[in-house]
Order: C-alpha cells, then structure tokens, then sequence
C-alpha cells in the first residue's frame, strides 16, 4: 500500500516548481491533492499532470484552489472547500507562504493527527549574499518550527520544516555554490523527497525539526 492512500494533503505555493514537484510525488503515493496558489492557469496544468483514481464517480481525486493565503477568509473559504469534498485533512505542506494558515488548519489535523511541513526557500541570491545572513534566516525558521510543534505536540499533531538552499537547475556561478560543500545547488525534487519523508508515518516519531537541504551549508563552522 502507498504511504499516502486515501489522504488529503494541501500543498501551498503549489503553483512554483516545488509544489508541482510536490504534488506530483503525492499522488503518485495515492494522495488526494489539494493545489493551492494565486496562478489558477498553472494550477490547473499541474493538476492535468497528476495521476488519477479514476474509480472515483466524480471528476477527480485532486482539487484546485485559486486564493491568497494570507488572507483570513480565503483559506477558511478554501478549507471549506476541501472538508466538502474529503471530510478531512491530513496534511498540510505549506512552501514559501505565511504561517498564518496554521491556525485555520490544525483544529482540522488534530482530528487526522496529522501534521505539517514548512518549506522556505532562498528564491533570490542578492550581490552581497553571505552564510551569516543565511544562518540568522534559518535560526529564525527554527525557532518558529519548534515553537508551534511544542505548542501542538500534545494534540498528536506534528509540525517540521525544511529549509532549502538555493534550488535550481541553473549550474552557473553563484555566491551560494563558494560556501556549498556538496558544490551543486538543490533540485526541486531533493527538496520534495524530505518533505514527503517527513509528512510521512517513517517520521511519526519526528517532530520540531527544521530539515536542511542546502548541501551542507548549514553544517559549516561560522
């Protein structure tokens, strides 16, 4: 049996390169997929490309969700939606998008005990890019990380995050590839295999951590 059969995972951001790549692992573990951004146009592409149940009588296993995130009544709007349609959430990936979301989601996880993954990303590598202020960022994702997964730990709900480096296909010169031990720059689908792993039963017993893929960066002596 797939790891994801007959759940529902929300991802956020789902419109980008990661949240295609997301999706399209999801439901390739049997997940019922719920693509939420602000492109509906790339939404609906991505969806076209996702496998189906197509013992379903209606039109689909996965759902499109065109709105802003950090707005209140557009996600309790969208999390209406999806209880319509599911009866439940199980998982909530949220990339590169306002927390906010959190407060909206997990009364509805704590019914699943389910659990959330946080992906930040350094989408722009500015000309004075350097490890101290990538620590400090990531020190940030941290705290915020274990924080709300001590606040929800006892309603059995788990809260992790993965913090990316750069993630590109793009293998010309960078400021972020001098301090890389790894010398490459992540793949969106480096970035989707952690964020599986940890939304997945393999990490039940994981929960407040802040999981780097960044080539090593992070293990750097400042």
């Amino acid at each position: 049996m797939k790891r994801f059969n007959d759940k529902v995972v929300i991802i956020t951001g789902a419109d980008s390169d990661i949240g295609r790549s997301t999706a399209l692992k999801f439901a390739k573990e049997e997940a019922n997929c719920v693509l939420v951004g602000i492109n509906h146009d790339l939404l609906e592409y991505i969806y076209k490309d996702l496998p189906q149940d197509h013992t379903w009588i209606n039109t689909g296993n996965h759902l499109t969700v065109t709105c802003k995130v950090n707005e209140s009544s557009q996600i309790e709007e969208m999390i209406k939606h999806v209880l319509e349609k599911y009866g439940h959430i199980d998982v909530l990936v949220n990339i590169d998008t306002e927390i906010g979301i959190h407060q909206s989601v997990i009364p509805e996880l704590i019914k699943t005990k389910g659990n959330i993954v946080n992906v930040t990303t350094l989408t722009d590598i500015p000309s004075d890019w350097n490890l101290d202020a990538y620590n400090a960022e990531k020190d940030n994702f941290d705290k915020t990380t274990k924080d709300l997964a001590l606040k929800n730990a006892a309603s059995g709900v788990r809260i992790n995050a993965v913090a990316a480096g750069l993630v590109t296909t793009d293998t010309s010169s960078n400021p972020f590839l001098s301090h890389c031990p790894l010398g490459r720059t992540a793949t969106p689908n480096d970035v989707t295999n952690a964020i599986v792993f940890l939304a997945s039963n393999d990490a039940a017993m994981i929960t407040g951590v802040n999981l780097p893929i960044d080539g090593g960066i992070s293990a750097l002596n400042t």
